[in-house]
């Protein structure tokens, strides 16, 4: 490969990193999808990598902060992250960021945004959070709360 197409795929990840943080896998997809060789963008990747430009670890915590902002649970959060080859370990030290806790408040502030009425069934409440990517002992204590107040 030219040296001038391995200038252009340090361009590609470059500009692809500016935007935000992007997983490997992400990456070597949309260069192999710019039609880049894999193996000269895996090579030009563990350059980035190793000069800190580009982090898996980062990657992962950054996905971990949108999705539970966004109210999805840790089970649906760690396999978006599996599906994007993240190790792990990055997972699930990623994920213990947030406590049992922050889980909970996290799934009962979606049922409050979802299920505005105490007329709606638990059955519908539950499927919604199994949805969302919550455990079902923290579905659970969810509905419990929720119930409550």
């Amino acid at each position: 490969m030219s040296n001038s197409q391995i200038e252009e795929i340090n361009l590609s990840i470059s500009r692809y990193l500016k935007v935000r943080e992007h997983s490997k896998k992400e990456l070597i997809d949309k260069l192999v999808k710019k039609a880049f060789d894999r193996t000269v963008a895996i090579d030009c990747l563990r350059e980035f990598s190793s000069n800190n430009l580009q982090s898996d670890k980062r990657y992962s915590e950054s996905i971990v902060r949108v999705k539970f902002s966004s109210g999805k649970g840790p089970i649906y959060i760690r396999k978006y992250l599996q599906n994007q080859q993240i190790d792990d370990s990055l997972i699930e030290t990623a994920l213990s960021q947030y406590k049992i806790n922050d889980w909970i408040d996290s799934g009962q502030r979606v049922l409050a945004k979802k299920f505005s009425s105490q007329a709606i069934s638990i059955i519908k409440m539950k499927s919604f959070l199994i949805y969302r990517g919550f455990p079902y002992d923290i579905i659970e204590l969810c509905i419990r709360e929720y119930t409550k107040s």
